[in-house]
């Protein structure tokens, strides 16, 4: 035999190198490009780029997220034969698939009765923008709510350029409009008048219900209160020692793990958030203030809240519970909320903000400022309520239609106002007509 030692070394080497890669020599592992046969087919193509287009559209993300190198690495790995769009190509697809979308809501809107929610907003850049969102129930019964625009809107917020967005819309998706829903600012409620095509506006009721509540909150001992709870989040949010510190306390005194939470101006109900929180971490944040090795003397000093403005948030965060999840519920985009504002809103100026002896005279101010705003606000107590389109609403939802909850005579002058649009829109029968 030639050459022996050799052939045993290599046929040895080939074995521990099966054993320890689990590879054989004398094969290659499959990799997963070879599973792509041939080249890619045009419909395989174009199903990847409605794929990149959904993801751009679902996910609100640049064209340019799909120019990374990262992203081409992984596209080029499960697809090599694959090249991405240049970004006018995929415009074109995303403006092709838009038209598509529109036609079909338009086509789904079409002889609906149609309901608008305006928002004037600014962007985290400064970018002033306006959004529009029709809402409606198909034929299926299923409530719908679309946003038919959302654009910078740059020139002044005047009611005549207000209005001028609002008519191209309209005149854009060619559709009727039964109401308009609105925030309270003067030239938003004049744009309404000056859009013939709007036989009905309401102003927004959680933003109502929001400017009631900031009334009584800009009572003296509640403004004075809610300003040293700010103060105490503003150092939690801007001490990383402090964050520390408190995350070991929580644990130590068996607290929930949570982050204080400051409160934004122009954000709802976020000054409830704000006291709901603290309160909760009210031990381990007065154990890190009180911790000489973590908060200086000074800064303790400026942020002890007296037990006196404690016992006020306390009393405080219940009153304002009910207002939040009302805010909450009137905003909701899953269902009809107009027929129970006012079975809300009375139900809050009777019970929620009564006064109880047990109340303190602060938050005894607070309820009666914020019942006060309410009344005069949605005229609670006038007799044009009968006329207004939430309580017709009422009248027509099975849970409210006695509405008990107004007066008397208000109730009857409302539902004999029914009974007159019924028989104006030709929808009564007369007495006996059926014979039954």
């Amino acid at each position: 035999m030639k050459h022996p030692l050799p052939t045993a070394s290599t046929s040895s080497n080939a074995s521990t190198s099966e054993q320890r890669t689990g590879v054989s020599t004398g094969q290659r592992q499959t990799s997963i490009i070879d599973f792509s046969k041939g080249p890619i087919t045009d419909k395989r193509r174009q199903q990847i780029t409605d794929l990149l287009i959904n993801f751009v559209v679902k996910d609100v993300r640049p064209l340019s997220a799909l120019s990374g190198e990262g992203f081409r690495d992984i596209m080029k790995f499960f697809e090599p034969g694959y090249k991405i769009p240049s970004h006018a190509t995929l415009w074109s697809n995303i403006m092709l698939q838009y038209n598509t979308v529109k036609a079909r809501i338009a086509n789904e809107m079409k002889d609906k009765s149609v309901s608008l929610t305006t928002d004037l907003w600014t962007s985290c850049t400064m970018d002033p923008h306006i959004t529009i969102t029709a809402h409606y129930i198909t034929d299926t019964w299923e409530l719908k709510s679309r946003v038919l625009r959302t654009t910078i809107m740059p020139e002044r917020h005047t009611a005549v350029n207000i209005a001028q967005r609002l008519k191209e819309t309209i005149e854009e998706w060619n559709f009727v409009v039964f109401c308009t829903i609105h925030d309270n600012a003067s030239s938003m409620n004049l744009a309404m008048e000056l859009c013939e095509q709007f036989p009905h506006h309401l102003g927004c009721t959680g933003h109502t219900i929001q400017l009631a509540i900031k009334a009584g909150l800009h009572l003296p001992e509640i403004a004075k209160t809610t300003d040293a709870a700010r103060r105490v989040v503003s150092h939690f949010r801007h001490s990383s020692v402090a964050v520390c510190a408190l995350k070991k306390r929580q644990e130590q005194l068996g607290v929930k793990v949570h982050k204080l939470q400051n409160d934004c101006a122009t954000r709802w109900n976020s000054t409830f958030t704000m006291l709901e929180r603290l309160y909760e971490q009210r031990l381990p944040v007065q154990a890190v203030l009180a911790d000489e090795t973590v908060t200086k003397v000074g800064i303790r000093r400026s942020l002890a809240m007296r037990e006196c403005q404690w016992e006020l948030v306390a009393q405080l965060i219940p009153v304002l519970r009910p207002l939040a999840k009302a805010t909450t519920i009137m905003c909701g985009e899953n269902h009809v909320g107009l027929s129970f504002i006012y079975p809300v809103l009375l139900n809050m100026a009777n019970n929620t903000l009564s006064a109880n002896e047990s109340d303190l005279a602060a938050i005894r101010s607070f309820k009666n400022t914020v019942r006060k705003e309410l009344i005069t606000r949605f005229k609670l107590l006038s007799r044009l309520l009968a006329e207004s389109i939430p309580i017709t609403a009422c009248m027509l939802d099975p849970r409210f239609k006695h509405l008990k909850f107004l007066p008397d005579d208000v109730r009857e002058e409302a539902q004999a106002r029914l009974t007159q649009l019924v028989r104006e829109d030709g929808e009564v029968e007369q007495p006996g007509a059926t014979g039954k």
